[in-house]
């Protein structure tokens, strides 16, 4: 499963990392999103089979409505992106110097460097940063934007839980970038994972490895979808058998538990949806007295600290994870600006060897 915005092996990259040394180029006028189509109570109306009235009375009165009426107006509204609260309009010229940010979890390195990142460059401009955490929920998101959206001049929303519709109905309320996520007609930073995946794929067919286990992410991850998908393509090209456990929580403990299955039907090589989960996988073979890379190689994604200080340590994707933010924060001070900016910008990732991956037993 995934979110259903995945991008296709054919399609070009457009805005490559390599244009936004410092400052990004100016694009041209067709790499400008198009902007998104505002959803009205009218739009809810026709898609559920009622009128607008009853849409209204739905929202501010629903014990005026039949209970099926007002799952039908809610089904609708969600999928079109429409919300009956609107985010506060502030007076035209009144900056105020503040940008939101929200992460699914502040203590994940992954997330906590795009937040340093997206900090360093706002600050030169004399701009703050505001925080939120969704904890992986799309309905706690949605609220935390309502809630920092009145003061902020932008939002940047990193590894979205969100449904696409949902996010371009924000895009109608503050200039907004995506981070490891994209939405059509929403500008987004994103990471090409092809590169990285390939090599990973060809460092552990070098060690002899033919079946791999793969540790999924989040059922909601956009990125969880990609990944799996470019692995599954990866494998098949290197003639490489991979299973799939899916979904878990990307954490220590969702890899520590992603263990307990993996170990009724074991794989001479692991790949984990990040380094945290890899890390958790590794304790929890350890306690049962499977050793890595004796017993099996493990590769994980990010290729921050977690993965450096393990023992051994673990061979990781780089995801280019200080680009995001650093990037995310040019394309939303742009907007600001009133100048035109790419609808897409990729990173590049690779793979970092160590010591969790040996030839196979």
């Amino acid at each position: 499963m995934t979110d259903g915005n995945e991008r296709r092996d054919d399609e070009d990259d457009t805005g490559a990392a390599t244009t936004m040394p410092g400052r990004p180029a100016s694009p041209s006028p067709a790499d400008a999103p198009h902007a998104p189509h505002r959803v009205t109570i009218r739009d809810v109306a026709a898609l559920a089979g009622v009128s607008p009235s009853t849409v209204s009375r739905a929202f501010a009165l629903p014990d005026r409505v039949s209970t099926a009426t007002v799952k039908r107006i809610l089904d609708a509204a969600e999928r079109l992106g429409y919300h009956d609260d609107r985010v506060e309009s502030r007076p035209a010229g009144k900056p105020t110097k503040l940008v939101g940010i929200i992460v699914p979890d502040i203590a994940n390195q992954f997330f906590s460097t795009i937040m340093r990142g997206v900090q360093r460059e706002l600050q030169g401009d004399g701009i703050s940063l505001m925080v939120a955490e969704s904890r992986e929920d799309a309905r706690a998101e949605r609220e935390a934007f309502d809630r920092l959206a009145p003061y902020a001049d932008g939002m940047v929303l990193a590894g979205s839980r969100m449904p696409d519709a949902t996010i371009r109905k924000c895009a109608q309320t503050r200039p907004l970038v995506v981070v490891n996520r994209e939405v059509r007609g929403v500008p987004s930073v994103v990471v090409d994972v092809r590169s990285g995946i390939d090599q990973a794929l060809q460092c552990l067919t070098d060690h002899g490895h033919r079946r791999v286990t793969y540790l999924d992410g989040p059922a909601a991850s956009w990125s969880a979808g990609v990944r799996w998908k470019t692995l599954k393509a990866a494998c098949e090209r290197h003639g490489v058998t991979v299973r799939r456990l899916w979904p878990n929580p990307p954490t220590f403990d969702g890899g520590a538990a992603a263990a307990e299955r993996y170990v009724a039907s074991p794989t001479d090589a692991v790949v984990a949806h990040n380094d945290l989960m890899a890390a958790g996988f590794m304790a929890a073979m350890r306690a049962r007295g499977v050793r890595c890379p004796d017993d099996y190689s493990l590769l994980g994604f990010d290729d921050g600290v977690v993965a450096r200080i393990c023992d051994p340590a673990i061979a990781s994707i780089n995801l280019s994870v200080p680009k995001l933010g650093a990037y995310a924060a040019r394309i939303l001070l742009r907007r600001l600006a009133g100048e035109p900016v790419p609808g897409r910008i990729t990173v590049p990732s690779s793979l970092t060897e160590r010591a969790s991956i040996a030839d196979a037993r």
